[in-house]
């Protein structure tokens, strides 16, 4: 009898306990279909791995959720953690309401070395790191290997610079009658992304070191823009019009992001090929890239703090991440997930087009991470379109820009 009351103090001794060091987290996300799948299941898991942790994983429409955090950030009534667009870190680091993460990832001994150096800009805030990139994607070259066979070229030989690309499009257009490369030319972030892929190749960058100034108005970005207005106007091998030419097989080649190794095989009726973006001779190997970076907000205790970084760790181990962008189809963030046997395997037999992505993330660059960098998006586009139209010249497009700019820096 004494032993049965003793084993059953124990038991509520353990159950008090759980009850005290229970934690419920929130966590903010957009990822929805498949993805959101594949995140709850791992919620669910860790949750079992952890018993006293419940996650509840409230999905947000992508459009909505920065609006949300900003309202919630407001009104002091944050989730504990939530993700975010790469783009709209600055936003939200500058707020004040994230919490730093440099004590957890120090005793936490994260290697950050192991991260490719790009998505790690986006968590960087006046010395300390307020966030940890969980997906990423990037750009590179899609090409169809039918209109390359039947313009006389090499369907398993893309182009890999700017003379070869412009060589095969004239090729091309003077054999098929068919546009030679699709350019993003309707404006806003689209053209500002896929533009910067060129300026960063041809050695231009974005904005000045600080982020306190444009640069793109240099030699090379004129260079880069005049490369871009000469395939629309003098070679006329691409046009100004409406996406999609590429994936009705009305052009030859095409700057994509690597999610469309998934969707272009099941919409296209033609043989693909993919392949890192050409550069320039005496240029450098170069991509844009998008992606999702996680946080955590100041409003939770320390416990709860101390409950979500211990979700974000496992979230971002290697195991975890390789599992997560086999089942989403996004970008390794992490040296040793891309270096991955299992995860190199899962390429090579289920996706064989994105492994050229997949090695393109060593060299991908980041947008600046400036608080208006939507609107400085928007007026760069604006002025490379004016230039491909033929209105201004490259040079006199890029000082336009740069002049409109300059006041969102101050």
């Amino acid at each position: 009898m004494q032993a049965h009351w003793l084993k059953a103090i124990v038991t509520m001794t353990v159950a008090l306990l759980s009850l005290g060091t229970a934690q419920k987290l929130t966590f903010w996300h957009y990822w929805d279909g498949a993805n959101g799948q594949v995140l709850q299941g791992l919620i669910e898991r860790y949750q079992k791995e952890h018993p006293g942790v419940t996650i509840e994983s409230v999905f947000v429409p992508g459009g909505e959720l920065l609006t949300k955090l900003q309202t919630a950030i407001t009104a002091k009534q944050t989730p504990s953690m939530a993700i975010s667009d790469l783009v709209a870190m600055p936003l939200l680091t500058q707020s004040g309401a994230l919490s730093p993460l440099d004590d957890f990832i120090r005793q936490s001994n994260l290697n950050l070395a192991d991260y490719f150096p790009g998505p790690l800009v986006y968590g960087l805030y006046q010395g300390k790191r307020y966030s940890l990139p969980v997906s990423a994607s990037n750009l590179g070259l899609f090409w169809n290997k039918n209109l390359f066979r039947a313009a006389g070229l090499d369907p398993n030989r893309p182009p890999r610079n700017w003379d070869e690309l412009l060589r095969f499009a004239r090729q091309i257009k003077a054999k098929t009658g068919k546009w030679g490369i699709e350019l993003f030319t309707q404006g806003g972030e689209g053209t500002t992304w896929q533009t910067q892929v060129y300026f960063w190749g041809a050695g231009a960058e974005f904005l000045n070191a600080n982020n306190t100034a444009p640069a793109f108005n240099s030699p090379q970005g004129v260079r880069a823009l005049q490369f871009l207005v000469d395939l629309v106007q003098k070679e006329k091998v691409a046009p100004v019009a409406p996406w999609g030419l590429f994936g009705r097989g009305e052009a030859a080649m095409v700057m994509d992001g690597s999610w469309m190794t998934q969707f272009f095989p099941q919409q296209v009726n033609f043989e693909l090929g993919a392949a890192p973006f050409p550069y320039p001779a005496g240029g450098h190997p170069a991509t844009n890239m998008g992606g999702e970076q996680i946080f955590i907000f100041q409003n939770a205790d320390a416990a709860s703090a101390k409950a979500a970084w211990d979700f974000i760790n496992w979230f971002s181990s290697t195991p975890v991440q390789v599992e997560w962008d086999r089942g989403t189809g996004f970008l390794p963030v992490r040296r040793s997930v891309a270096n991955d046997p299992a995860y190199r395997a899962w390429v090579s037999n289920a996706r064989p087009l994105m492994r050229p992505f997949v090695d393109s993330m060593a060299f991908a660059r980041p947008r600046p991470p400036v608080a208006r960098y939507p609107q400085i998006s928007d007026i760069f586009a604006k002025y490379v379109q004016e230039a491909l139209l033929g209105r201004l010249s490259p040079k006199e497009a890029l000082d336009r820009a740069a002049q409109e700019v300059t006041p969102l820096l101050r």
